[in-house]
């Protein structure tokens, strides 16, 4: 199957993902896809609008200080892996991620649309 039409929108700052957010219904959140795509093309979600954030600066940083780490949404599962900072920090997280599919889908997945999409067939939700 393939997904059912939807209007695709583009935002480059957070302001104009969050303005087309609260306008839009039926709108969902492209991150990388790993989750949504499938669920797109056999239409257990059929949005009417799809925002993709891909383009947005700020949402995949990682954060150390000290003891705390903060993971922007973004941040894909193989940069996670391979960061030596948090790896240090908190060396559970490159260790899960190495039960998480493949590296090719942890190259484009992120955590947050991992998480987000609570998609029964992911890895990272369990």
């Amino acid at each position: 199957m393939k997904p059912s039409p939807f209007t695709y929108h583009d935002p480059s700052s957070l302001s104009e993902a969050i303005g087309l957010l609260g306008s839009l219904e039926n709108a969902k959140l492209l991150a990388g896809g790993q989750s949504l795509g499938p669920m797109l093309n056999y239409r257990y979600v059929m949005p009417d609008h799809l925002l993709d954030l891909n383009k947005i600066p700020g949402l995949s940083d990682i954060q150390i200080n000290g003891r705390g780490v903060r993971v922007g949404a973004m941040a894909r599962q193989r940069v996670l892996e391979r960061d030596p900072g948090l790896q240090k920090a908190c060396p559970i997280v490159r260790e899960a991620l190495h039960e998480v599919g493949h590296f090719q889908t942890r190259n484009r997945g992120t955590i947050g649309g991992s998480l987000a999409h609570l998609d029964p067939a992911a890895e990272l939700p369990g």
